[in-house]
């Protein structure tokens, strides 16, 4: 499966709303949305072809037919109430149909309510969006499926500029205590776009790093918003800060701890305020949220960083029982594996299993803690009052 097959298959219902009336006008259809989106991703419009009137559906939803089935009943309740007739129904789906499907259905509607049935799937969206409309693509799922330069090289390069102003405490890092720092990055796939500029004061406040509830220390700097948390008038310990163009970054210092015996340790136990793997995921989970808050859609690229950390190890609980002998970190610097992850606060944990576990297995570790063997989180549950959960409910 390609990005754009992937993008197609996990888009969100309000996107892929957007992206329908899109593919109707680019399939000839003049359209007149309503403005009604429902809870799973349905939407309305009336359309007009050739002079004939119908109406348009469009639904992410997993059970097309019984959903274009209702969207029926309902073009029949609105000729009833409005005293009109419709000639044609268009449905626009993400998911697949067959031919035999597509052909049945057509039966089906014209038998029961006399009106052509279109069916715009899975297969039109990815060869319109792939083909006809990149643009369509690019600006909804963040990519340009016709572009021929690689732009994973440029989010490299932006990740690695980042990290060198934080090591060298420049930019909103200047502040930042010195010493040892984990880093999360959130680069959406259309940061170079431009698709996401705005005004710094109308970007939505940020939570503190560990945090879904937003943090009233939020506050305008340069190109973004920063939420620095630290005693007064003294170094920060952390912070978290969203760019105009939608780069979300996050650097905590309270995960290491120096200890005489054992030296640099990584706090990495069950227990939420304490654990790397805790704040990483509820911190992401609030990225996600700032990211769609300023209208970001489709997918964000994932890194996790260990900056000044040579020597570090995993600081766990007594009662578990960690590997014959853990592995010092070798570097100074150390970055996982770039992940490629769904705008869906749902999706946090699964999504950030590759990139957590790689650390600890970094520090010789053949398990991560916080995932089962069947790749499930076991982690600690964190409820944040009025701001929702970590993990988010499915």
């Amino acid at each position: 499966m390609d990005k754009l097959e992937w993008a197609v298959d996990t888009v969100d219902g309000t996107t892929f709303e957007k992206i329908a009336g899109e593919i109707l006008r680019n399939e000839g259809y003049d359209v007149h949305e309503s403005g009604v989106i429902g809870t799973d991703g349905g939407w309305d419009a009336r359309i007009v072809l050739n002079g004939r009137k119908g109406i348009g559906h469009a639904s992410v939803d997993n059970n097309w037919r019984g959903k274009l089935r209702n969207d029926a009943e309902s073009v029949e309740e609105l000729e009833k109430e409005q005293n009109e007739s419709f000639d044609h129904l268009v449905f626009v789906t993400n998911q697949r149909v067959t031919g035999q499907q597509e052909l049945d259905m057509e039966e089906e509607i014209e038998e029961e309510y006399d009106w052509d049935l279109k069916i715009l799937h899975r297969r039109h969206i990815i060869g319109i969006t792939g083909h006809e409309r990149p643009d369509l693509a690019e600006r909804h799922f963040g990519f340009n499926p016709k572009r021929n330069d690689d732009h994973i090289d440029q989010v490299l390069g932006l990740r690695d500029e980042r990290l060198d102003l934080i090591s060298n405490r420049k930019d909103v890092a200047s502040d930042l205590e010195k010493g040892p720092a984990a880093v999360i990055h959130l680069i959406p796939n259309g940061v170079f776009s431009g698709n996401y500029v705005q005004r710094s004061d109308d970007l939505p406040g940020l939570p503190r790093v560990g945090k879904l509830n937003v943090h009233p220390g939020t506050e305008s700097v340069g190109k973004g918003k920063l939420n620095a948390g630290g005693r007064l008038r003294q170094p920060y310990k952390s912070y978290t800060y969203l760019r105009k163009d939608g780069l979300f970054e996050a650097v905590d210092t309270w995960v290491f701890r120096e200890d005489e015996e054992d030296g640099l340790l990584l706090n990495n136990a069950r227990r939420p305020k304490e654990s790397l793997d805790c704040k990483i995921g509820i911190t992401v989970q609030a990225g996600i949220r700032a990211l769609k808050n300023m209208g970001v859609t489709g997918t964000a690229f994932c890194f996790i960083s260990l900056l000044d950390a040579r020597g570090a190890t995993v600081s766990y609980e007594t009662r578990i029982s960690g590997p014959p002998k853990q592995k010092p970190l070798r570097t100074e610097q150390y970055t996982t594996d770039l992940a490629e992850i769904p705008l869906e606060e749902a999706d946090v944990v699964d999504s950030l299993r590759n990139p957590l576990t790689e650390i600890w297995q970094e520090l010789g570790w053949d398990v991560n803690l916080h995932y089962d063997e069947d790749g499930d989180w076991i982690g600690p549950t964190v409820q944040f009052a009025e701001s929702g959960q970590f993990p988010a409910d499915n």
